[in-house]
């Protein structure tokens, strides 16, 4: 069973950080990647799904637009909430994440757990066109961009 205890990260240990979203196969892949590429080693990224299914692959749409982004997503596999060790601050997409989130990880502080785009979220693009995915992508850049983690490094 998963480590569900909150803990401070050591020092030079990189703060981990869990995007989340409700298949793990469009918006938190994603996220997590353009994450990595964003961010320096002072952070370690991951993404997990509330409803997730394990084991599935980046949804086809999603995969495009990584790799339009020249990032590869073959490789994820979609993992559940409740099978992730407890992480330093989640980042949810829409409202009832966090909510999930809270409930999975009661001893996190609040404040480490927030929308990646507040108030409004990142609505989720699975079954619609690839255009859809795209508004989402760039949505997710978007706010990636003004994502501010140094006050969780302290």
């Amino acid at each position: 069973m998963p480590d569900k205890q909150p803990r401070s990260p050591a020092d030079g240990d990189p703060v981990h950080v869990l995007f989340l979203c409700t298949g793990n196969i469009c918006r938190s892949p994603l996220a997590e990647v353009l994450a990595r590429r964003a961010f320096d080693t002072s952070f370690r990224f991951s993404s997990a799904g509330i409803h997730a299914i394990d084991g599935n692959t980046a949804s086809d749409h999603t995969q495009a637009m990584a790799v339009q982004r020249g990032l590869d997503l073959s490789g994820h596999r979609a993992r559940r909430l409740v099978d992730c060790e407890q992480p330093d601050v989640i980042i949810g997409m829409e409202q009832h994440h966090l909510v999930a989130a809270r409930g999975v990880f009661p001893d996190l502080d609040v404040a480490r757990i927030r929308l990646l785009d507040h108030p409004v979220g990142v609505t989720d693009p699975y079954g619609h066109s690839i255009d859809v995915y795209r508004e989402a992508a760039e949505h997710i850049e978007q706010a990636l961009d003004a994502l501010d983690l140094a006050e969780y490094t302290a």
